[in-house]
């Protein structure tokens, strides 16, 4: 068409009707392309631009014919174009708008989906943990319970060894949970991060509002001299696109509201588990004051023992000082019977003692057999202390093992004489 009103111009034909005609083609080949498919709108705008300006190009062409022929069909065609034109651009303005907030609506609504995802994954994985504690609690109390009617003396060297080991695989839960902890809440700053970019994008609608709004107003001023019916058309485009954007504001900032409440539960979420581990550090000191007090009655055990070989080494001494006096007084027999059955008692009464103290120290080789004995299938070996029974090294080996027992075997054995 813009060809065809070109050539008309150039030849210089008299015919206000050819011209007019053109014009008129040219005006209604503009408004299907104003208001035809929106794909092409969204994705030709070079396109729609040369068209444009081929419109206005016929445009002018059909107004320099008609100003030839009649001035009043141009007084009569140019506010039909430029009202034609105005619509068009605005159409389009529209329609680029509407795809760019939609494109930024299904992207955060994704975010929003992803964030609902993630809460429910850390929901999850709190339910989990507090399994965790209540299962590690329970095991916890067991083993308190167990302590508590541990007997004396070795065995209860035994049951420290195992609430030792117990504390030990407490110590690691704790250290998974406090890792599950930096976990969540690492992915909670990442929600608080994409919660900062929503509020951000908010920001950008409103500026792209108000450019929105300025270009509108722009336009009205140019165009409200002309016509009162394309200032009324504008006020009404006007509206439609401040209805528009209220909508979308409006869904954005539910949209909004959702992500911050979900944020705030997240942050509950946060306090619960802070208040969880607080308690489960309180459970741990109270496990280390039991072992504490366990260790003190250790000490007081192993002093007893001590001093039950301080007695036995007295026990010895006077068993050889008897020995040494009955030798002595062999040739004093009758005169000193009475004596000698008072020394024969005092005798068979350490000789009790000693069968006594015989017993007890096959216990303890016993025991110390069966501590060596599981030490040795927990990988553990004991040490080389004389004084005290504490827990080895994982590093010893089996042979050293039996070595460190059999030269706890000799001194007992050279103890009992």
């Amino acid at each position: 068409m813009a060809e065809r009103s070109a050539g008309g111009e150039a030849s210089g034909r008299p015919l206000s009707g050819d011209v007019s005609m053109d014009a008129r083609d040219a005006v209604e080949g503009a408004e299907p392309a104003a208001q035809g498919p929106k794909g092409a709108v969204g994705e030709g705008g070079p396109a729609s631009s040369s068209d444009n300006a081929q419109l206005e190009r016929s445009a002018g062409s059909a107004e320099g014919g008609e100003e030839d022929v009649n001035g009043e069909e141009e007084d009569e065609l140019a506010p039909r174009f430029s009202v034609v034109q105005l619509k068009a651009k605005i159409a389009q303005a529209k329609y680029e708008a509407k795809l760019a907030a939609d494109a930024e609506l299904l992207v955060a609504k994704k975010e929003l989906v992803e964030r609902h995802y993630e809460v429910a994954e850390s929901e999850r994985e709190r339910t989990k943990v507090e399994a965790q504690c209540a299962a590690l609690q329970k095991r916890l109390d067991a083993v308190l319970q167990e302590h508590k009617q541990t007997l004396s003396g070795m065995r209860e060297n035994l049951q420290l060894e195992k609430l030792l080991a117990t504390l030990d695989v407490e110590k690691a839960t704790r250290q998974k949970l406090q890792e599950a902890f930096a976990k969540q809440q690492q992915m909670l700053s990442l929600a608080q991060e994409r919660v900062e970019k929503l509020d951000v994008q908010v920001a950008n609608y409103q500026k792209t509002e108000t450019v929105l709004a300025q270009s509108v107003a722009h336009l009205q001023h140019r165009f409200a001299s002309k016509d009162q019916q394309r200032a009324a058309s504008m006020e009404h485009v006007q509206r439609e696109l401040v209805e528009q954007y209220e909508q979308e504001t409006a869904v954005l900032r539910e949209e909004l509201a959702i992500a911050r409440s979900t944020e705030k539960m997240a942050q509950e979420q946060l306090q619960e588990l802070h208040k969880e581990l607080k308690t489960l550090r309180d459970s741990a000191q109270q496990a280390l004051a039991s072992k504490e007090s366990v260790v003190n009655h250790e000490h007081e055990m192993q002093a007893k023992i001590a001093q039950l070989e301080t007695e036995k080494a007295v026990l010895q001494s006077k068993a050889e000082q008897v020995q040494k006096a009955d030798a002595l007084l062999r040739s004093q027999v009758h005169a000193q019977s009475e004596e000698i059955a008072t020394l024969r008692q005092e005798k068979e009464a350490l000789q009790r003692d000693n069968k006594e103290l015989g017993e007890i120290a096959s216990d303890l080789m016993q025991m110390a057999e069966k501590q060596h004995a599981e030490n040795v299938r927990r990988g553990i070996s004991p040490a080389r202390s004389t004084g005290n029974s504490v827990i080895g090294t994982p590093g010893s080996t089996h042979e050293e093992d039996g070595i460190f027992l059999q030269k706890r075997k000799k001194r007992l054995r050279m103890s009992l004489g």
